[in-house]
């Protein structure tokens, strides 16, 4: 399946899962329990709280003990041709952990159990009358073969499950997790939330894991017990599918219907291949960064210390003059406390933030622009690559597989980009090459970026139908460049970083730039005042720049205003594929007006005594409403909006100002619709990447994405054809949807980011 040429034999699986088993036999080391509480208290304590809580489903549910129960069981889902499926675990590695048991479900029959590797919390041996390894994965691998639909939540996370743990693949048809998203990605898509809402609200309150089994891994939860727990969730999730397809079709809801079939499911087995894959860490480049930057981690905070030491008379001063102060000798610089201390309180700088006139966040840092805030910048920089990056690493790498295996979400943002975390690879620093040299290409093997070219610019060319930037990107310009020409009224070849001859370019580099960061700044909803920090300019010079942008390129203006008035028509914008991202802020009132406890001036006609009619909920008269709101227009600044709100307030009216919001949400229109896109067409080019036969031959396997860009592993000698192959089916992944011709750029290097290997 997948980039995988094929399944180990059979035979192979099997003496694997025999090996694990066993494993887990004589290898059941009781948890530890923080607090001082016995294991057996513990679980006895659970085991009283789960038969509370959940005793009424002893009858609802069932155990599945023996083989020829199981069996039977599968074949009534084999007969169905669907059914719901869960998998219960020791941990949440898929690699390294013990099956505790299988969750099932087909309509008609009750929800089962069925027990795999339960250990007794007494003696940490595995419980009798449990089912074998074999038994499950034979009927698995029926279901399969006669192509049963299997729901699930949080798909790949079982799929991947029962590949490593049995050695068989299952193929999602319905996940209630990534639907879930595409139908509200604003709220929690935790299984048990999800069903409450929209299934069965008199279910009772949502016990989670954590809630329930903290500090206890489920293959050490008694099965009688457990069962009570594990069962229902296949139940839950096949009565949340059957809500959620009533909605999620091509005639109610066409552009998530689409994404749902389209994206979303088929990338279930890409995101499940990479993580199985892994990236190799090189082990002892991590050890030379570690040495060189523990180095570097003393003289900066040496830097720090020397800069405060400068202010010694003015720290003793404080400590005298405030005797219960909170600073420690020497003060700590990982607190931010302290740091507000000596910033505001010692040295009396102001914050260049309003809002935070303590803050001690690297934006206010790089503001105040003195020699303690360079230092400090300096020390932090360090400090977060050495805790998150240099000494982190080496420590999650996979003890089973010798690589390291991060956790992809394929709806990180309600954007529908990629996220990753444990450890988030995709937020590794640009600008500091070094730490991503950590990785490495397998022995034999080398890595192969391919990145699309100006993909978020493009897809705007696309989205907004301006034909001059389309024009532009069909002959091939170099885009910020040819902006810049129109924009700064100098000849195109004036704006490029380099000039014909290869000489560098200064001034063409810093036109090119500014454009790309308003462009960008656009996109992304800034301000020109924002712009204008990226410059390095005034907000009146980047404003007449964005203007003149505007006035180059008018349909771009026009489209942009038309995304924001549909947004305030329908609540929502969409991508180019039809995925949605609802922003219901942006359709808010300017302010809203309640009564506070019965109060205000409508409330005067409002009788406590009157029992025969019904006079309604007390509003705010509108006169009253109208004549705020006035007020509130023509006031500028934050304080005069406040005074204003609180003689509302002393008035019996509480007033809430939703312009912030509302900003917000204006701010995310253009910026969905321009990112939703690149990350439906990104997905859509793994998608193709881990479908094509070819680069399955050439053993090809994709690692990481990190949003415009794919990264793959393959066999030195495969090089040249995987690369040229890459950026084809990127390239041609946008042509469904996306109009302007896309770019992409292939490198083939030994680690990430490393000097390119020549074939």
């Amino acid at each position: 399946m997948g980039l995988l040429k094929s399944l180990p034999p059979r035979a192979s699986r099997q003496a694997d899962a025999a090996a694990v088993k066993k494993a887990s036999r004589t290898v059941a080391a009781m948890p530890t329990i923080k607090g001082g509480q016995s294991v057996y208290d513990r679980i006895s304590n659970i085991v009283a709280l789960v038969n509370t809580k959940l005793g009424k489903y002893a009858d609802k549910y069932v155990l599945l003990r023996d083989e020829e129960s199981v069996r039977s069981y599968f074949d009534k889902i084999i007969e169905y041709g669907a059914g719901a499926i869960d998998t219960e675990t020791s941990s949440l590695d898929p690699i390294t952990c013990t099956l505790a048991g299988v969750c099932i479900y087909v309509p008609g029959e009750k929800p089962a159990y069925i027990p795999m590797h339960h250990v007794s919390y007494v003696t940490g041996v595995e419980s009798a009358n449990q089912v074998s390894d074999d038994v499950v994965r034979e009927c698995l691998e029926k279901c399969e073969a006669a192509g049963v639909k299997w729901d699930l939540h949080n798909a790949k996370f079982d799929r991947r499950v029962c590949w490593n743990q049995l050695g068989v693949y299952i193929t999602p048809y319905w996940d209630t997790q990534l639907a879930g998203s595409c139908l509200n990605e604003n709220e929690s898509h935790k299984l048990k939330d999800l069903y409450l809402k929209y299934c069965d609200a008199s279910d009772g309150e949502s016990f989670t894991y954590d809630k329930l089994f903290e500090g206890i891994p489920f293959t050490h939860i008694p099965i009688t017990t457990a069962y009570l727990y594990a069962a229902g969730d296949p139940y839950k999730t096949w009565k949340l599918k059957e809500f959620q397809a009533k909605y999620l079709t091509p005639e109610k809801l066409p552009g998530p219907y689409n994404v749902f079939w389209n994206i979303e499911m088929p990338c279930i087995p890409v995101v499940a291949a990479m993580e199985d894959r892994g990236v190799t860490l090189d082990l002892e480049f991590c050890q030379e960064l570690s040495v060189k930057y523990h180095a570097q981690m003393e003289e900066r905070e040496k830097a720090v210390r020397d800069v405060i030491e400068m202010y010694r008379p003015e720290i003793e001063a404080y400590k005298q003059a405030n005797p219960n102060h909170k600073l420690s000798e020497p003060i700590g610089l990982g607190s931010p406390t302290q740091v507000a201390i000596l910033l505001y309180d010692i040295l009396g700088l102001k914050s260049p933030d309003k809002e935070k006139p303590r803050g001690t966040g690297e934006e206010i840092l790089l503001q105040l622009d003195t020699p303690i805030a360079k230092a400090l910048l300096d020390y932090r920089e360090t400090a977060k690559l050495l805790s998150t990056y240099v000494d982190k690493m080496p420590t999650v790498v996979n003890p089973k597989t010798g690589r390291v295996h991060c956790s992809f979400h394929q709806y990180g943002a309600a954007t529908g980009r990629f996220s990753s975390s444990d450890p988030n690879l995709q937020n590794i620093p640009s600008h500091n090459k070094e730490i991503r040299k950590m990785f490495r290409a397998r022995p034999g093997f080398v890595m192969i970026s391919s990145d699309f070219s100006q993909q978020e610019p493009r897809t705007l060319a696309h989205m907004s139908r301006d034909e001059h930037l389309i024009n532009a990107y069909v002959e091939g310009k170099d885009i910020y460049a040819w902006i810049a020409e129109k924009i700064y009224k100098v000849p195109y070849e004036e704006c490029k970083e380099f000039r014909p001859d290869g000489t560098k370019n200064p001034e063409g580099k810093k036109r090119r730039d500014s454009v790309k960061s308003i462009i960008l700044g656009i996109m992304y909803g800034r301000g020109a005042k924002a712009i204008a920090e990226q410059l390095g300019c005034s907000a009146k010079e980047a404003q007449k720049i964005v203007d003149t942008f505007y006035d180059s390129f008018p349909h771009v203006k026009n489209w942009m205003d038309d995304v924001l008035n549909g947004a305030r028509r329908n609540g929502f914008v969409e991508t180019a594929w039809g995925r949605k991202r609802r922003l219901p802020d942006v359709q808010l009132p300017k302010y809203t007006f309640e009564l506070i406890d019965g109060a205000g001036s409508s409330a005067s006609t409002f009788d406590p005594l009157n029992f025969d009619e019904d006079q309604g909920e007390a509003e705010v008269d509108p006169k009253i409403r109208a004549s705020y709101t006035k007020q509130l227009d023509k006031t500028w600044g934050g304080a005069a909006k406040r005074e204003i709100i609180m003689k509302a307030r002393q008035e019996g009216i509480k007033i809430t100002d939703n312009g912030g919001k509302i900003a917000d949400a204006e701010r995310q229109c253009v910026n969905s619709v321009i990112q939703g896109s690149a990350a439906d067409m990104s997905k859509k080019a793994m998608i193709a990447i881990y479908n094509n036969e070819r680069l399955k031959e050439l053993d090809c396997h994709i690692l990481i994405p990190v949003h415009d860009e794919v990264i793959c592993e393959c066999p030195e000698e495969n090089a040249k054809e995987v690369a040229d192959l890459l950026t084809k089916l990127m390239i041609d992944s946008a042509k469904e949807k996306i109009s302007v011709p896309m770019k992409c750029d292939a490198e083939i290097t030994y680690v990430w980011y490393g000097d390119p290997v020549e074939v």
